[in-house]
Parts: structure tokens; sequence; C-alpha cells
């Protein structure tokens, strides 16, 4: 049965390679370069020496010619990447059988049913968390010379830790059941895309920030300060990577809320584990029709 897996998910599997070896070629590319700019800016040692309080002008030049592409741009394409990969390979799985009627021969071979559907779903999720644990290491590697400035939480925390591979496993439950549901390999990646994408920017937008953990607060200094940037650099908290929420003037002060650097990790596994008892939720329901469903 493994055997018969992979023949019929080959082609998906040299697409995923494909673009693990796309990713670890720019990463390479762009992560060598932000490392020679660090060096020879002295940012690294500065950093290493003040915690960025005393170099903002290397500070505003390396994120002058890295931020947007680093942090903006590349977070716009990988937050997707998960999603479109994991329904991909997820919506074929069984729509194409359900769709062509393959599955009159698959499900009367000598092969119980069960037996069957545990091979190709432990197959398929198993290369997809050896992907995204591929893909968590090549971005994180990537990304450490940015991370020393914003930290893991604004920007990374999509990409790095747990939480890629937990996407990619989430939007494949949900394209293994649109295909069980819609028996239409196309219909079902759109169908199972669409809930998969609303529910991370639910997650991302409101729960995140707010629910896993209540935000810390403090009352920092601010003297004369006309302009409130929420992203600033090093953070009004005094600590890189705290995740800003909210800065707000009151008087000659500033009513700070955020989320300490040090819940990053705690944060991954909250989320993690979300998406992972979503995706064994979902493919419960779609083992459980496929025991049900035989014409």
């Amino acid at each position: 049965m493994i055997w018969v897996s992979w023949r019929q998910h080959r082609s998906q599997a040299i697409t995923c390679l494909g673009l693990l070896a796309a990713l670890a070629v720019f990463a390479l590319a762009v992560g060598s370069t932000m490392r020679t700019a660090s060096g020879a800016d002295g940012l690294t040692a500065c950093l290493a020496r003040t915690g960025g309080a005393g170099c903002p002008a290397s500070i505003s030049s390396f994120l002058t010619r890295f931020g947007t592409g680093v942090n903006t741009t590349a977070w716009a394409v990988l937050v997707l990447i998960p999603g479109l990969t994991g329904v991909v390979v997820g919506a074929p799985l069984l729509g194409r059988e359900l769709e062509t009627g393959t599955w009159r021969l698959a499900w009367s071979q000598t092969i119980p049913r069960t037996r069957w559907l545990v091979s190709r779903l432990a197959v398929a999720t198993g290369g997809l968390v050896a992907l995204g644990a591929a893909m968590t290491a090549v971005i994180t590697w990537y990304r450490e010379p940015m991370d020393r400035l914003t930290g893991h939480f604004a920007f990374a925390f999509d990409y790095e830790g747990v939480a890629l591979t937990c996407y990619l496993l989430c939007a494949f439950a949900f394209g293994v059941l649109a295909g069980v549901l819609l028996r239409n390999s196309i219909g079902a990646m759109v169908a199972a895309f669409v809930p998969w994408l609303a529910i991370r920017g639910v997650v991302e937008a409101y729960i995140r920030p707010y629910h896993f953990e209540a935000p810390a607060h403090l009352v920092a200094g601010c003297g004369s300060c006309t302009f409130i940037n929420t992203n600033s650099l090093p953070p009004y908290t005094g600590h890189v990577g705290d995740w800003q929420l909210s800065v707000v003037k009151v008087g000659t002060h500033l009513a700070v809320a955020y989320q300490p650097a040090s819940r990053f990790w705690p944060f991954q596994f909250i989320e993690g584990g979300l998406f992972l008892v979503l995706a064994a939720a979902v493919l419960g329901a779609a083992i459980w029709l496929v025991h049900r469903r035989t014409s």
C-alpha cells in the first residue's frame, strides 16, 4: 500500500521538493546578503553590546534595505504556501478516487478499507511533516539576521517553530474532507482553502494577540514625543522581540500593551495544538464518511 500511495502522489511529492529547493536557493541568496550587510555595518556587534538602543542609524539602514522584502513581501507569499500545499495534496487523496470511480476497485481488494485509508493518510501526512520541518528550518536560518531586530513574534510567527507544519496538516485535512464531499479535486481545493484561510485570519488577528494569554502592560516614558510607532525598534518595552499590540500616549507617558518575547514558544504550541486538533477532527469526519459512502 505504501508503494501504491507513493506512485499515486509522486508528482505532488516532486512538486513539493521543487518548492523546497526554490525556497532554499532564495533563502541562501538573501540570507547570506543580510549576514554580510549586518557584519559590515557593525550592526551585529552593536546589537550584542547595546540591545539596539545605541545603533538606530544601523538599524534604520538595514531595515530600509531588507525590511520590506523580508518582513512584508515574503510574509505575504509564505503565509499562503502551507494552505495551498496542504489542499493540493489533500483534495485529490480521496476526491480523485471518488471522482473517477476507482474506489470500487480499491475497496474490493483483499486489503480492508481501513488499512487502505490509513496507509494513504500515513504516507501523505508523513511527507507533509517532513516538508514542514524542512521549510521551517530553512526560513529560520534565512530570517536570523532580521529576527535579531524584530524578534520572532511580529513577522515570523507563522513560519518559525511548529506552526507552519500544523498549518500544512490542517489544510491537508480540509482538502481530504472537501474531496470526499465534492468528489471533485479542483473544486475541493478551492472549497478547502477558503475556510482554512478564514480560520488563519481570525486566529492571527483576534485570538492569538489577546486570548492565548492576556497581554502585559507597562507605562514607558515619552517626554515630548509626538509620533508613536507601534513597530518601533527597539520596542518601547526595551526588549527586542516583544510584540507591541498597542501604544497610547497618556500625558507625558506611553501606555503599552504587548506580548513578551518569552511567550513565543508557548504561543506556538497553543496555536499548533489548535490546528492539530482541528485537523484530527476534520480527518475523523472524512474517515467516517468514507466508511458510510459506498456509492
